[in-house]
């Protein structure tokens, strides 16, 4: 099946283990890719004029990783480089990902399922078998894959097709950094966009790549104390996932109206 959907790929020029496998990941598929060097935590250094670290630091808990910057600005980059083209979907990918084997069958029938979204998270864990998110299943779209709804949150952008209006949204309402990018781009009510998810996720984290060997390195050593830690950080996420509960209650209402 052709898959005609512009795809990049997110590598740091120096974890080229990684590139090889990725493009192996992307021959299976067969799915070609626009390499995205990515920004390198270790050539940043702060304070940094588009990252607000208090920011960070309250609604976290935790402090500063370079490595979590230079993520956050990579994905920032790539939507950029997306929305000089005239494309109208992109395929957003991180180099530590695997595919189903009828990724792109799966892909093409979501964007004919009749079902709108403007951003559709593709990635969950390296655990296969585990779903992330508390997705409610809308429809069928191939086999046991399920265009979905997440009622939480859901970690994790190793894979996601976007659109137009949802690069739009994220280049410009949350440029500067005050959350990891997976939390930025979770949170459709201040993005003003709609997200699906596919469950279970056809895009998987490789073990061997990931666990133990990550090169944003987000360790518990980075977390600030029990008692200062969760002082801000518990109320923000409180109210953070009311508001998701909301929203998203509303938006499954909107699209059984639609359908």
């Amino acid at each position: 099946m052709i898959f005609i959907v512009i795809t990049y790929l997110i590598n740091l020029k120096r974890a080229n283990d990684r590139l090889v496998s990725a493009k192996d990941a992307f021959d299976k598929a067969g799915i070609n890719f626009n390499l995205e060097v990515a920004v390198d935590g270790k050539d940043l250094s702060l304070p940094h004029k588009n990252y607000s670290e208090i920011k960070y630091n309250l609604l976290h808990g935790k402090k500063t990783n370079l490595g979590e910057l230079g993520c956050y600005f990579s994905h920032l980059n790539v939507l950029k480089k997306f929305l000089n083209t005239t494309e109208n979907w992109a395929l957003v990918c991180e180099d530590d990902i695997e595919f189903h084997e009828d990724i792109v069958e799966i892909i093409n029938n979501a964007l004919s399922s009749g079902l709108n979204f403007d951003l559709l998270r593709l990635s969950g864990g390296s655990h296969r078998n585990k779903e992330i998110g508390l997705p409610l299943k809308l429809k069928k779209i191939h086999n046991a894959f399920f265009l979905s709804l997440n009622f939480g949150f859901k970690s994790g952008t190793g894979c996601y097709l976007i659109n137009r209006l949802a690069a739009k949204n994220i280049v410009k309402k949350i440029h500067n950094m005050c959350l990891p990018i997976d939390h930025a781009m979770d949170r459709d009510w201040i993005l003003n966009h709609r997200s699906l998810t596919i469950s279970p996720a056809p895009v998987y984290l490789k073990e061997e790549l990931h666990l133990g060997n990550s090169y944003i390195q987000a360790k518990s050593e980075f977390k600030f104390p029990f008692y200062k830690r969760y002082w801000i950080m518990a109320p923000y996420r409180l109210v953070n996932e009311l508001l998701r509960l909301i929203y998203k209650i509303l938006l499954y209402i909107k699209i059984k109206i639609e359908s």
